[in-house]
């Protein structure tokens, strides 16, 4: 994914989709949520860079998680001061380095209600969120005149990663059908060693928030100001889910329909 290319004007260019999730399935958790930023490489190597340098100066050892700044969590006796310094830090290196940022949320109600059961079975929430996430960035791709595939790298450590491969291994058959999505390939790595993936746990994190009417306040306020711009923040209507629905159960049912051998 991060190799030298024969050609680096064009290698540079390349835009590559780093993201993370947030929530679960229980009831104590009702949404799933997939954020991440699309970043080039230039900006992804200087963004590496500069994030090890602010995790250092906190004396932090990767990976920087939201979730640890809980009362139980490894950052939960830092400083508010402190907190809200590091959040303001990182907030700032994402918005400089990102092409732009992405979120989706998909409630456990709506999946239940849009999805037959085939495609629930197979995708899971998450599997249904992801594809949903793949669609958001294939319609900015396409508002922004970006004609190649892109690539997704998401955190080795997911709880949800088969569901994810199912997604991402369904909307790649679509796009074989003959419809372009802008889908490439599905890698997952360790977000210890990427700080992109530190930043999409952030991103999403911070989206799970606001899609469950918490407030980002106090040293979190600053993350709002991703929201705020050069975000695709999607909605999804229920004819949108309707019409996934269907062309992910005929996915499917191409995929489990037996081969005839004469």
């Amino acid at each position: 994914m991060h190799r030298d290319s024969d050609a680096p004007d064009l290698e540079t260019s390349i835009l590559r989709m780093y993201a993370d999730e947030s929530g679960g399935d229980d009831p104590g958790t009702p949404h799933a949520v997939i954020g991440g930023l699309l970043v080039n490489r230039k900006k992804a190597l200087a963004f590496e860079e500069k994030w090890d340098q602010l995790l250092q100066g906190y004396g932090i050892s990767p990976p920087l998680h939201m979730k640890e700044f809980g009362k139980d969590g490894r950052f939960g006796k830092m400083s508010r001061c402190c907190r809200k310094q590091l959040v303001d830090e990182a907030v700032g290196l994402i918005m400089s380095h990102r092409t732009a940022s992405q979120s989706v949320s998909l409630s456990n109600q709506e999946f239940k209600a849009s999805f037959p059961k085939e495609v629930r079975d197979v995708f899971g929430v998450y599997g249904m969120c992801f594809a949903l996430f793949a669609m958001g960035a294939h319609y900015s791709a396409i508002k922004n005149n970006y004609p190649l595939p892109i690539p997704y790298i998401l955190d080795d450590g997911n709880p949800y990663k088969q569901h994810v491969v199912s997604g991402h291994a369904s909307v790649m058959l679509i796009q074989r059908q003959g419809m372009p999505l802008h889908m490439g390939s599905l890698t997952f790595d360790d977000d210890a060693v990427w700080g992109l993936l530190q930043a999409a746990d952030l991103i999403a994190w911070g989206a799970r928030r606001r899609a469950t009417k918490i407030p980002l306040k106090g040293a979190f306020e600053s993350i709002n100001k991703i929201f705020d711009d050069h975000h695709n923040e999607a909605e999804w209507r229920p004819e949108w889910l309707q019409e996934s629905a269907m062309r992910l159960s005929n996915s499917i049912k191409a995929v489990q329909r037996p081969t005839l051998r004469f």
